[in-house]
């Protein structure tokens, strides 16, 4: 949708310097700006995308937005806040958007559903979606900055950190149609338990009007909670439950092909389904963006072909060849407890393999946090063969003399000795949370 830079300021009552020109793409950083876009410059504690200015420039960029006055021959709005200039823009936007506007939160597998829904809405029209994963107060504003005419329908993904968030996103996002895709520990450094956790997310289902309708996930302990507490009109479930709307059955991996293949039932509707990438959760998250298809009138079986096709977020449970021909699950782009747990799980059902944990710490656990992961040992230690991991969260073990379990100080030291350890036949499974810097030994491991 082209804007005017003049429009832009009066809605966000900002002033505009220099000439006044049709825009319609934004940049808030300057690693990944083209030519053409607007550039935004966000404040944060530890940045200010003020300082960016003169890179912007250099890219191509078109115009600015800033809270400080500056010195370019491009023109540019001053606002109070650029951030709240994205909150104006994003609300007018929402506004005049004529599509249905779907919003996902959970704990896990927001930006996968996403994804999913994303591909099966293109096989039959052009759809707006969240950038990458971007899904916090500054993501979610920055996303809607981008939403067209031309868009059918909209899928945003919202996140939340702390008590109030999931609210003023949804009050923003104004979603027609809201699923939650489960709830598990996870930034529990800001919501102190998965019961805050879970009425946190619930506030996504308080629908702006009369006519919402909530997508559930039927095995979570919070079905009935969220049942009982939405305003939606309707509430559709999904999940492995023999209760659910839309239900999963016989769910396997092909690891060779990197798919996972599933059935969909609907009351007397069967549909063979195949997903790219490996995960039996996946299948879960497959199952949402299914049931929302149907909800919207489209025909799953001319959707469901979208499923192969999926790009998955980086580093999400991605397939590669490793050392001796063995396989490589990289799965480091983020983790907690459940998607630790989830992870294990798809391993251990590659039957014919030796199978390897390499871990590195889960963050934002809060005062449960050592529990938590001699939890995840426990979990794993007779799914496994070998348990590898780094960092002191993981030092409160209690190891025996026939543990499975080293645990290591260093990424050199814990590369030596998984390369070592692998066999051809052997599947190795890297993960950790972001800043445990996991991709490092991942990517010494893919061939």
């Amino acid at each position: 949708m082209t804007m005017n830079l003049q429009d832009l300021a009066l809605v966000s009552k900002g002033s505009l310097y220099g000439d006044s020109c049709e825009v319609s793409e934004f940049s808030i950083d300057t690693r990944t700006l083209k030519r053409g876009e607007v550039y935004i410059a966000i404040e944060g504690k530890n940045f200010d995308g003020h300082n960016f200015i003169d890179d912007a420039e250099k890219k191509g960029a078109k115009a600015f937005v800033v809270s400080k006055v500056i010195k370019s021959d491009l023109p540019f709005i001053l606002v109070n806040n650029t951030l709240d200039f994205m909150v104006a823009i994003a609300d007018r936007n929402r506004l005049s958007f004529v599509g249905n506007v779907i919003g996902i939160t959970g704990t896990n597998g927001k930006t996968t559903s996403k994804q999913i829904l994303s591909n099966l809405f293109s096989q039959v029209h052009k759809t707006h979606k969240t950038d990458g994963n971007k899904n916090n107060h500054i993501g979610v504003p920055f996303s809607m900055l981008n939403m067209h005419d031309s868009h059918k329908t909209s899928v945003i993904e919202i996140g939340t950190s702390q008590v109030g968030e999931i609210k003023t996103l949804t009050n923003l996002v104004k979603p027609n149609i809201a699923a939650i895709t489960n709830v598990s520990a996870g930034h529990l450094d800001g919501l102190k338990d998965t019961d805050s956790i879970a009425h946190e997310k619930g506030d996504i289902l308080q629908f702006y009007d009369s006519e919402g309708i909530a997508v559930l996930p039927r095995d979570s302990e919070f079905f009935n909670f969220w049942s009982d507490t939405t305003n939606a009109r309707k509430i559709v479930s999904f999940g492995f439950h023999e209760h659910s709307d839309f239900r999963v059955t016989n769910p396997s991996i092909d690891i060779e092909n990197n798919l996972t293949r599933f059935n969909l039932v609907n009351n007397d509707l069967i549909e063979e389904c195949f997903l790219n990438g490996v995960g039996i959760h996946n299948s879960l998250n497959a199952a949402l963006g299914l049931a929302i298809c149907s909800i919207l009138g489209l025909d799953l079986s001319e959707v469901k072909a979208g499923l192969r096709s999926v790009n998955f977020p980086e580093r999400r449970l991605s397939v590669h060849r490793s050392i001796r021909n063995s396989i490589l699950i990289d799965d480091s782009y983020n983790s907690n407890p459940s998607s630790m747990k989830r992870s294990i799980d798809l391993i251990e059902s590659l039957k014919n393999y030796r199978k390897l944990c390499v871990f590195g710490e889960m963050k934002e656990l809060g005062e449960d946090s050592s529990f938590l992961h001699a939890d995840v040992y426990q979990y794993a230690k007779d799914k496994v063969d070998y348990f590898f991991c780094i960092g002191k969260e993981w030092e409160d073990i209690k190891i025996t003399s026939k543990a499975n379990i080293t645990i290591f100080s260093d990424h050199d030291d814990l590369y030596k000795a998984v390369k070592e350890l692998i066999k051809q036949d052997t599947v190795t499974l890297v993960k950790g949370s972001r800043s445990t810097r996991m991709d490092i030994v991942a990517d010494k491991l893919k061939n």
